[in-house]
């Protein structure tokens, strides 16, 4: 039974996205992934912050591994995975983005 003060207005549901800086929805193909001592392989960025990104590719991952983004003409990012499910990693880079290479990218894709 609804509480007297929410039985006739619409309670939005809770937020659960705690992030400082809102993320940006893309859909960039010509990414890639350096991985010490392995080659390299093809992703698809899914997601991007100024902190991190969201990748998705036919490999294993595992948290704390250390990689490289490249995105076309932009220069490597590195990243560090922090969590990883069915062919997706989140990725926290090592040092912050550059605003206006988030600005670019978004505008990529």
């Amino acid at each position: 039974m609804a509480l007297k003060s929410t039985r006739y207005r619409k309670v939005e549901p809770a937020a659960l996205n705690r992030r400082a800086v809102p993320r940006h929805n893309v859909k960039i193909r010509r990414a890639s992934l350096n991985r010490p001592n392995k080659n390299a392989i093809s992703a698809d960025l899914v997601d991007i912050s100024v902190y991190g990104c969201r990748l998705e590719a036919d490999a294993v991952f595992s948290e704390g591994e250390e990689i490289q983004v490249n995105v076309a003409a932009f220069d490597a990012v590195k990243a560090i995975v922090v969590w990883q499910k069915v062919k997706q990693a989140g990725c926290r880079f090592t040092d912050a983005l550059d605003p206006e290479i988030l600005r670019r990218l978004t505008l990529v894709s």
